[in-house]
């Protein structure tokens, strides 16, 4: 039965008309220009233009085509490949060139077939005859028929509200017509008339709760518009035919009627409530699967992710389909400005709208925070009634200080819309009076990290009440293992908001396997990172590190005379592949794929790989290039045969050819990796996640990995220090840290006779965070003599007046040919404002139509800020003479302490502690005073930072402790570990320390 028949029955006064059809709005941008597509058919159609457009692409040499000059309104081929930064939805996609942007040097590009539109770059696309496809584009551009704008508002002469017509559309109508197609369970479209141009114009007709809304009517009972009669038309023919007019803004507006303005605002809250009571409603999809793990793919979709679940959740294209509160997906419009939701996402939001335990495991930006802050404060901002004071009803624990405050400025940024709902944070440093004075005005959402819930609740253990507490979301990588908010809280079948679980991580760890067996009921796992994927399977690679002479035979004698096994073998480069492909296909049958080849070579390979039967499986090689468009994911085993891989996210892709693996109840996969001298970059990566897998590793082979990972570290000689080594005595991530984690004696040399022990007076130039400081050297206290050594003022003035003098002439303001980390160049920070700058790192490598684009972190070398993201052709050759000028700016390290909370990073509330003691306790006549512990290169470490005060003939005082500021104040706890962590580094950096008594005093 057509859905249109069941609504016709209802005693609605409205009826849907035979002849309109199922649409599907992708844009709306006012109600004349609107973007649908008929639904019925709809995929069968756009699977059949993909195939035209594939046999049409076998014609086309894309390794060489010319384009030449697009211009508005051809018709083009936009194909994936060549767009990484852009998720088309098919793998061909028809599209017509719209308006270039200059800064970008990117086409705007109109997909015809799916009614959105994405910015290209010229090589992106390849024209395309209008008859090589003669089928019609799936979507149309339609309006609304027979209304015109109006817009509410006073009568100057009468002060009354009245209805005016305007010439363009309101943003409230916009607004109001967005949240009812928002709201919408159907929508559909009848046709009254064409115009000239073909474009259609008629009625939308949209289904929510059950009751029919006809948009011209809706727009014009609120008065967002009017229909067009014979006296307005009149009006618009014979402007000046006795109606009357007002002038504002530049917007000539006409008088019509006036407006009952009570019945204007019960309509509206009519409307607001059809709304409301839509978007309560939640999907209903609870078939069983076959099998307990599913894949959540299908056709050619790259995009794959790993469901684990007995109960089938619909997949959302588009985030509309959600189906939360109008007022939510207005906050979403306006934060993300997106209409498709990221992959995870599309399959967590039915999930959690399920009311099922959610596990989403992803990589950084994979849309986890947005995902469920999104969905929790949709179904909160659905329900009619929450409870008050301290009875939260979701409860989001962080891992630091710093995620709590970012997910509670989210949790705000979509609750903009309803006051009601309140978000409250607690962490370490925050007083338990500030807390309690926030519930008790409201909290609805308590975000928070463990450790400080843990303490307040010992402290006022019956404090907050729990009793209500519907969403339980862990957004954290290490979780505790008892926690008394999930004990006495199992599922009840009667019960209407059951205590809901939902964990986000970005790895999968052994601890978080046996967590949420512990605490989740029958979870939905999604995982969209292909690794984690392979580490929650339990799959244990085998690794074999040796010279790459011996790489060859090695893998020849694996593969043995295994044909049953589907084998994929991974390289690096087209040069290692043929290789590989020359050596083994005298004894194996091999299928070569890579870049060089032609992409219809890629599909006849494909083909040939699909066909293949047991016991006679080909080995397929290829290199990371084409993993794409091969899209093979049904490999039994996978071979990296070179690991080397600049970008981490390659080496991760590869195992998205184990996915039908994956998905089984019982994975029979194999993983084999080869490490050899040049496997350098990943190396570190690689055995982190051995160690996750599980994969026991035997001493000579530790020991190997140790030699081997500080052998890597030295080679970053150009490259600083790690900050978080200098602050904390470690790097949590040092297996990605782009930074140097040890101490080379020559490079490493301090910049400054300073030794360990001495009493250094500063100038503070710049405030990284609590602990880590650039300052200017006044002068420094030899511990031994009490000889004061002056650094000079005017030679610093000096010092930079002659960088901004030698640049000041136009005809020296080179641009840099060669950009090195570590090297030193020339900035312009402002017009005719110049520094001295050092590369700290080279990143974001990006290719645009003229090569390639880089940006780069640098330190300002005379004031010590850190300047992120600089285009590194912004930068200016620098002569030696000047580039090797003194530099009397050092980077200063608070030692001893550590952020609260186990953290690694200090939050603002830290960072503003330290910032508002230099307010309040330095000035023109103080300094900052520090004991010396360490002198390396450019960075001092200070057991002290005190205010040090002038007195008139007498000693000076050193007074007030920034260290004791923050641990008084519970923003830092004793970091004992500090020193000794880097003084070890010392030592095996082959540094011979002066002062060395001074030094094992510090070590107590």
């Amino acid at each position: 039965m057509d859905s249109r028949d069941i609504f016709c029955k209802n005693k609605s006064k409205m009826v849907i008309p035979k002849t309109s059809f199922s649409v599907k709005v992708t844009n709306f941008k006012n109600p004349y220009r609107i973007i649908i597509y008929k639904t019925k058919n709809y995929i069968n159609k756009s699977n059949m233009i993909s195939k035209k457009l594939v046999n049409h692409m076998k014609m086309e040499n894309l390794n060489s085509k010319d384009n030449g000059e697009p211009n508005f309104g051809d018709l083009v081929v936009v194909h994936g490949k060549v767009s990484q930064d852009v998720d088309l939805p098919g793998w061909y996609c028809r599209g017509l060139i719209g308006h270039f942007d200059p800064m970008t040097m990117r086409y705007n590009v109109f997909l015809v077939d799916y009614g959105i539109s994405v910015p290209m770059l010229k090589d992106d696309f390849i024209f395309l005859q209008h008859d090589n496809i003669s089928d019609e584009y799936l979507t149309m551009d339609i309006g609304i028929y027979n209304i015109i704008p109006t817009i509410i508002k006073k009568r100057k002469s009468t002060n009354e509200l009245v209805q005016f017509i305007t010439d363009k559309w309101t943003t409230e109508a916009i607004k109001f017509c967005k949240e009812l197609i928002v709201a919408s369970s159907k929508i559909y479209f009848d046709i009254s008339v064409r115009d000239e141009c073909g474009k259609y114009y008629g009625e939308l007709y949209l289904l929510l709760n059950r009751e029919i809304i006809c948009l011209s009517k809706a727009l014009s009972e609120n008065g967002y518009a009017t229909y067009l009669k014979e006296d307005l038309l009149k009006l618009i023919e014979e402007p000046n035919s006795g109606f009357e007019k007002e002038f504002e803004d530049n917007v000539t507006t006409y008088f019509i009627k006036r407006v009952n303005d009570s019945n204007l605002s019960e309509r509206q809250d009519v409307i607001d409530l059809n709304i409301s009571r839509t978007m309560q409603k939640s999907f209903e999809c609870k078939e069983r699967l076959h099998e307990k793990c599913s894949d959540a793919i299908t056709g050619n979709d790259i995009h794959k992710v790993l469901i684990y679940s007995n109960i089938s959740c619909k997949k959302l294209n588009f985030v509309t389909d959600a189906q939360f509160p109008a007022g939510i997906h207005m906050a979403w419009d306006s934060l993300v400005q997106s209409s498709k939701p990221k992959k995870m996402q599309s399959y967590v939001w039915p999930a959690i709208k399920q009311k099922l335990n959610v596990v989403a495991i992803g990589p950084k930006d994979s849309g986890k925070t947005f995902g469920y802050t999104f969905a929790i404060t949709g179904l909160l901002a659905a329900r009619h009634s929450l409870p008050q004071g301290n009875s939260p009803s979701a409860l989001i624990l962080c891992a630091s200080s710093s995620e709590v405050l970012s997910v509670h400025s989210l949790c705000m940024k979509f609750l903009q819309s309803y006051g009601h709902i309140k978000s409250v944070t607690g962490f370490i440093g925050k007083s338990d009076r500030s807390l309690a004075a926030e519930v008790y005005n409201g909290c609805q959402i308590l975000v928070s990290t463990p450790t400080f819930l843990v303490q307040f609740l010992k402290a006022y253990k019956n404090f907050f009440n729990f009793d209500n507490l519907c969403y339980l979301i862990f957004d954290i990588l290490e979780l505790l293992d008892k926690h008394k908010l999930i004990t006495n809280r199992e599922k009840k079948s009667d019960e209407l908001f059951p205590l809901q679980i939902i964990f986000t991580a970005r790895y999968f760890t052994i601890p978080i396997r046996t967590l949420i067996k512990k605490i989740m009921y029958n979870p939905y796992i999604c995982i969209s990172s292909f690794l984690e994927a392979v580490i929650f399977k339990s799959v244990q690679p085998k690794m074999y590190m040796l010279n790459s002479k011996l790489k060859l035979q090695k893998l020849l004698d694996i593969l043995g005379n295994e044909s049953k096994l589907k084998t994929m073998i991974v390289c690096r480069t087209v040069d290692e592949a043929e290789e590989v492909n020359a050596f083994l296909s005298k004894h194996k049958h091999i299928l070569l794929a890579h870049e060089e080849k032609h992409l219809f070579e890629i599909e006849d390979i494909k083909k040939l790989w699909q066909v293949s039967i047991p016991g006679s499986y080909p080995i397929i090689i290829s290199t990371d290039e084409v993993l794409t468009d091969l899209n093979i994911i049904d490999v039994d085993w996978l071979i990296h045969y070179s690991v080397s891989l600049e970008v981490k996210t390659n080496f991760n892709f590869r195992f998205s050819t184990l996915m039908n693996n994956l998905q089984k109840e019982i994975t029979k996969c194999e993983v084999t990796i080869f490490i050899n001298e040049n496997d350098n970059i990943q190396f570190l990566s690689i055995i982190n996640m051995m160690k996750r897998m599980g994969v026991v590793l035997s001493n000579d082979m530790l020991l190997n990995i140790e030699r081997i990972s500080i052998a890597l570290d030295k080679c970053k000689r150009e490259y600083p220090i790690c900050d978080k080594v200098k602050s904390l005595g470690f790097c949590q991530n040092k297996s990605f840290c782009p930074f140097r984690h040890c101490i080379i004696s020559d490079v490493d040399a301090p910049i400054t006779k300073i030794e360990t022990g001495d009493e250094v007076r500063f100038v503070i130039t710049y405030i990284h965070d609590a602990s880590h400081f650039s300052g200017r050297i006044i002068n420094y206290v030899k511990a031994d003599t009490s000889e004061i050594i002056e650094f000079s003022k005017n030679e610093y003035i000096l010092l930079t007046s002659k960088i901004q003098l030698f640049f000041g002439n136009i005809k020296n303001r080179r641009r840099s040919d060669i950009v090195n980390v570590g090297g030193i160049y020339g900035l312009e920070d402002s017009i005719d404002s110049f520094k001295r700058v050092q590369v700290l790192q080279i990143k974001n490598e990006k290719k645009n139509r003229f090569g390639t684009f880089q940006v780069a972190d640098v330190r300002c070398i005379d004031t010590g800020n850190i300047l992120t993201n600089i285009e590194v052709h912004r930068l200016l050759s620098l002569p030696e003479k000047l580039s090797k000028l003194p530099a009397h700016i050092v980077e200063i390290f608070l030692v001893g302490i550590a952020p609260c909370d186990n953290e690694y990073e200090w939050n603002n509330y830290a960072n503003e502690i330290a910032y508002d003691w230099f307010v309040k306790n330095y000035n023109q006549y103080s300094y900052i005073v520090g004991k010396v512990s360490l002198h390396l290169g450019n960075t001092i470490w200070t057991d002290t930072l005190n205010i040090g005060i002038k007195m008139i003939g007498r000693r000076d005082i050193a007074g007030l402790s920034l260290k004791t500021e923050l641990i008084s104040k519970s923003h830092a706890v004793v970091n004992k570990d500090h020193m000794q962590n880097i003084y070890t580094l010392c030592t095996n950096g082959g540094l011979v320390i002066n002062k060395q008594y001074d030094i094992e005093h510090l070590k107590v």
